[in-house]
């Protein structure tokens, strides 16, 4: 194997491990590949590999939110079945709070991205 393709198959590796270009670049020259072959390397990646990335993270958050929403519709239900001085009143409350808070956390989080 000669070590283009060494190269290349550690930067595929990385890319699937979800690293950033200046991460894998940062790594390779750690592990002592010269810069002008990181650089050529990565030029040739394909767009569609970070699309992918993307993709499959938005995938994740778009489930995460979809939790938190059932956390939401649950502590609701909770709270309209009990009264107030009940634990299970204080579950749903908690259950909502939760839920409304892991639902701005990700979408903040699918905006910065």
């Amino acid at each position: 194997m000669t070590n283009t393709q060494k190269l290349r198959r550690e930067i595929d590796q990385q890319i699937e491990a979800g690293f950033s270009r200046d991460q894998i670049r940062q790594h390779l020259l750690a592990r002592q590949y010269a810069a002008d072959e990181i650089d050529k390397a990565l030029k040739q990646l394909p767009s569609a590999a970070a699309a992918g990335r993307r993709s499959s993270s938005t995938g994740v958050s778009i489930v995460s939110i979809l939790i938190s929403l059932y956390f939401i519709i649950t502590g609701l239900v909770k709270m309209s079945k009990y009264p107030s001085d009940s634990p299970l009143y204080t579950w749903g409350v908690i259950l909502l709070l939760a839920g409304t808070a892991g639902a701005i956390w990700k979408i903040s989080e699918m905006i910065r991205k």
